[in-house]
């Protein structure tokens, strides 16, 4: 019985063996074959991984154009907005401004000295004994409201940054 087990298992360690290098071959012929399948791919110019992460580059801009073409409009309208706010608060600025030195004059004309200064410039009085001259020529710029705002909005234009521009012109402002 122990020969007959010898046997067997001799019988079934040459069996082992057997299947083993049958294995083996068949995994060496089935590498060859892969390998033999990237060479021929490689050939036609159209590798597998090459194949997958273009699909998933393809995939993701489609998915990041989509989201542009779905954001835009919202992103367009809130920047022209807040573009629109800002000007305004400018605004808002330079009519406080306007509106104290209007209360600073007005401050000033209810005074004797203030009502004189005033008769003297705008209507060209004078006290007795006095002789008025008049000089034409440019006009004083800071007495035009016009070209004060003019000057305000040239500052501002000079002043917007190159970030500024670039919102500005994607986003169709101007």
């Amino acid at each position: 019985m122990s020969a007959a087990r010898r046997t067997q298992n001799g019988a079934s360690a040459n069996a082992r063996r057997t299947s083993s290098s049958k294995k083996g071959s068949s995994g060496a012929s089935s590498r060859r074959t892969s390998a033999n399948t990237r060479k021929t791919s490689a050939k036609r110019g159209i590798p597998r991984r090459r194949n997958r992460s273009t699909l998933a580059f393809l995939i993701a801009l489609g998915v990041f154009l989509a989201a542009v073409w779905t954001l835009y409009p919202v992103l367009r309208l809130q920047y022209q907005q807040q573009r629109q706010v800002a000007s305004l608060e400018a605004e808002l600025e330079g009519l406080k401004d306007r509106n104290s030195q209007l209360a600073e004059q007005i401050d000033r004309l209810k005074t004797p000295e203030g009502v004189e200064e005033a008769a003297r410039q705008n209507l060209g009085l004078v006290k007795d004994g006095e002789q008025a001259y008049v000089v034409t020529g440019k006009e004083d710029p800071d007495r035009d409201p016009d070209a004060v705002d003019a000057k305000t909005r040239s500052a501002q234009d000079e002043s917007a940054s190159l970030w500024t521009r670039v919102l500005d012109a994607l986003f169709g402002m101007r």
